[in-house]
């Protein structure tokens, strides 16, 4: 493999595996119908292997330095939509169940232009890969100076809350994965346009083992995910030695797409420099 410096985007993807650079092909063709089919019937898309092992270290290795920089955000939400007035539901009711968030969040402006995972973002055929994949007329990668190219991290007692998506078409790889804990888990197409099912919601949060999925991804893996409807989380990471990493890609049908400033100054509300747990302790061996 080639020295970073030199590789591009497509040196980092098992191209013979997924062939995105040559979508017009019947082998392109029937990747973008078989990623499609999964969107509908499961609301995921998951490309196991997608990064080539030694590019996923490279990958890995660059990114860890960055979490250094993350803003840490760290607060009890419910999982619906922000600023909602919750108070004339009954005790009980699902959605006045608050839920722990806390992670953190390395914006794109930290990340470096020359860096492995923009290159991978910027390819034209990745762009176009997805667009194909969602069914979208045009797509262009997001102009945010914040929110275009970013990373989670989630550390020693980190999570995601239940919540969904503002809109569906999110995509994601996953750079490294913790010790213990730290899945993805979700229930696809819970709700509909037309039916909040918070009957369902409730079960999910009940007994999310029994309500809900937890698909396994590896370290290397691109997703393609509906959100919108179906209701998803990152479970608490366990005991770890290293943090949960993941990159999110942002897309849009417009060009010059940014994300709304009152979002994002929520986002940078939250602090750059708070430190990590002090215990970050090995993972206990498998029984």
């Amino acid at each position: 493999m080639d020295e970073p410096a030199q590789m591009q985007a497509r040196d980092l993807i098992d191209i013979e595996r997924y062939p995105i650079d040559r979508l017009d092909s019947v082998e392109g063709q029937a990747l973008v119908a078989a990623c499609r089919a999964d969107l509908k019937a499961r609301a995921l898309c998951r490309l196991p292997g997608f990064i080539r092992p030694a590019a996923l270290e490279m990958l890995a290795g660059e990114a860890n330095p960055l979490t250094a920089y993350g803003l840490h955000r760290s607060e009890e939400r419910t999982f619906m939509s922000y600023g909602q007035d919750v108070s004339g539901l009954p005790a009980g009711h699902p959605r006045r169940a608050r839920h722990h968030a806390a992670y953190r969040q390395v914006m794109n402006y930290r990340i470096p232009n020359d860096s492995l995972i923009r290159r991978l973002y910027l390819w034209p055929a990745l762009t176009e890969f997805v667009r194909q994949v969602f069914g979208a007329r045009t797509l262009y990668q997001s102009q945010c100076p914040h929110l275009a190219l970013t990373m989670k991290v989630e550390g020693e007692g980190d999570t995601d809350a239940w919540h969904y998506d503002p809109n569906d078409g999110v995509v994601s790889l996953l750079l490294q994965k913790a010790d213990e804990g730290g899945e993805f888990e979700y229930a696809p197409y819970l709700r509909t346009e037309e039916d909040e099912r918070f009957d369902q919601v409730a079960k999910v949060f009940a007994d999310p083992t029994t309500h809900a999925q937890r698909p396994p991804v590896e370290p290397g893996t691109f997703v393609f995910f509906n959100g919108h409807l179906s209701l998803h989380r990152v479970r608490p990471v366990g005991r770890t030695r290293k943090p949960r990493i993941i990159a999110l890609f942002s897309y849009d049908q417009e060009p010059d797409q940014v994300f709304n400033q009152r979002f994002i100054d929520h986002l940078h509300s939250f602090p750059s420099d708070a430190p990590w747990p002090k215990r970050q302790a090995p993972a206990r061996a498998a029984e």
